[in-house]
């Protein structure tokens, strides 16, 4: 008779010791089955955690506990280890509770040698195969963490894995050559060693994803930060070089701003003439009109040139100043200084707000200039005997702007480029003045600040715009 073969290393865990003996002398010894020992739960733990673990784990019911939890510690440390639980007079109550634990077998005691020998075969099979399937599953995830690496590795993009304490998991190359990290071992070093940038800590500290992020590095080259989230394992930072779209963004400025003083020079000049003319000598109806006429059209060209220019500033995407701004007084400002114009145009102008409310950091100049443009902007479309409303209120850690007019409202497939440059609606009277860039320069202020705008519109029923803006949170 040919015996198959059974695991040659076994941990007999019974709480008693003249059995356990007894067992592996007459049972384990002819099967030459190297046995280990365990009499208690301390024991237990000590042999599993061993040099010398075992093939398979037999443990009596005694050891086990009567609600199995001792097993349940064993399977979450040892999940391919078969385990056979032995009891005497097996109910059909403990084999499914043993089966749901996924005990491999239950042996009655005393132990009997056929019984025990059929039980370690069928366990060595589990066991075996358990180790099959764990090998193939490992090799096809140590080939796609291959596959991923090899992925990052060759990215543009600098990108390095944090762990949760913020410690590196992963650099790709171009992290490395653009930050000259080297070729070092960099796996376990705290990324603030790492990366020493100024804003870096800063960005790291958020708690919340980040979409964007400016920082730079010790030669001057500027980076688009981003972090990611990625739970229960840690975080991934990706850094995208963004320098030679700020030397555009520069070379534009410098463009728009050379161009419009080199404009705004002769329009003044003819400003200026146009005036002299009238003031040489009477002229004719005719005459009178076509003096107007140049007129609005250099004050509708030095308008242009004059959005140009605001645009073009904060476009470049910094703020010009960080300071704390009186948000509601900057906008009472805005209001009382357009009171004459509505006046003059039947119009009304209501302003709600609190009578005190947080700041917001960053540029008065900008700000004001937001504000400005969307009143100035309800002012101008709504009709005479109109209403314009302007609400400024808290919420949470946010300030929110809402300006309202009764105009004529935007058509609904319109409304998502009213921010666009240039970009007017279609029901807009052709004698309204304007040059499309004051909501575009309203948006590009409030993304400038963190914050976000969109409008809500019925034609026939008016418009109101809400800019949500961060507050300062005091310390």
């Amino acid at each position: 008779m040919i015996r198959r073969t059974v695991a040659k290393r076994l941990l007999l865990a019974l709480k008693d010791a003249t059995l356990a003996q007894q067992a592996a002398g007459e049972i384990f010894a002819p099967l030459k089955v190297s046995v280990q020992q365990a009499h208690d739960p301390a024991s237990l733990t000590a042999e599993l955690k061993g040099a010398r673990r075992p093939d398979i784990l037999l443990i009596d019911i005694a050891l086990a506990g009567d609600d199995l939890g001792q097993l349940a510690q064993v399977r979450s440390g040892h999940p391919n280890l078969p385990i056979l639980l032995a009891a005497k007079s097996p109910s059909a109550a403990l084999l499914r509770q043993a089966l749901q634990a996924g005990v491999s077998d239950v042996l009655g005691l005393p132990l009997q040698a056929a019984e025990v020998e059929a039980a370690l075969q069928h366990a060595e099979q589990h066991r075996k195969q358990w180790n099959r399937w764990l090998r193939r599953e490992t090799g096809a995830l140590s080939r796609r963490a291959s596959e991923m690496e090899t992925v990052l590795s060759q990215a543009n993009d600098g990108l390095m894995v944090l762990d949760e304490t913020g410690r590196v998991v992963m650099v790709n190359q171009a992290l490395r050559d653009t930050f000259a990290l080297g070729d070092g071992d960099l796996t376990g070093h705290p990324v603030d060693k790492v990366l020493n940038l100024p804003g870096f800590a800063e960005a790291l500290s958020a708690e919340e994803p980040l979409e964007r992020h400016e920082v730079e590095n010790h030669d001057g080259k500027v980076f688009h930060l981003r972090l990611a989230n990625l739970p229960g394992l840690g975080r991934v930072l990706s850094l995208h070089d963004v320098s030679h779209f700020k030397e555009l963004d520069k070379l534009k400025g410098d463009f728009v701003n050379t161009v419009s003083h080199d404009l705004r020079s002769p329009l003044t000049a003819i400003l200026g003439y146009v005036e002299l003319i009238e003031r040489s000598g009477e002229v004719n109806p005719q005459q009178a009109e076509f003096i107007q006429r140049v007129k609005v059209s250099v004050h509708a060209t030095t308008g242009l040139i004059d959005d140009l220019l605001n645009l073009s500033r904060v476009e470049v995407g910094r703020l010009d100043e960080h300071t704390a701004v009186d948000v509601r007084q900057l906008v009472s400002d805005v209001v009382r200084a357009v009171e004459p114009l509505a006046q003059e145009r039947g119009l009304k102008v209501d302003l709600e707000t609190a009578a005190s409310l947080p700041a917001v950091v960053g540029s008065r100049t900008q700000l004001h200039q937001l504000a400005d443009n969307l009143v100035g902007n309800a002012l101008k479309y709504t009709p005479p005997g109109g209403r314009v409303r302007v609400r400024l209120r808290e919420k949470g850690d946010q300030l929110i702007l809402q300006v309202a007019d009764n105009g004529p409202g935007i058509p609904l497939d319109e409304q998502s480029r009213v921010f666009d440059k240039f970009y007017r609606a279609s029901n807009t009277q052709a004698e309204l003045p304007g040059t499309g860039l004051g909501l575009a320069i309203v948006k590009t202020v409030v993304e400038n600040h963190g914050g976000r705008i969109w409008v809500d519109s019925k034609p026939g029923e008016g418009s109101v715009f809400t800019v949500v803006l961060p507050v300062t949170i005091d310390a």
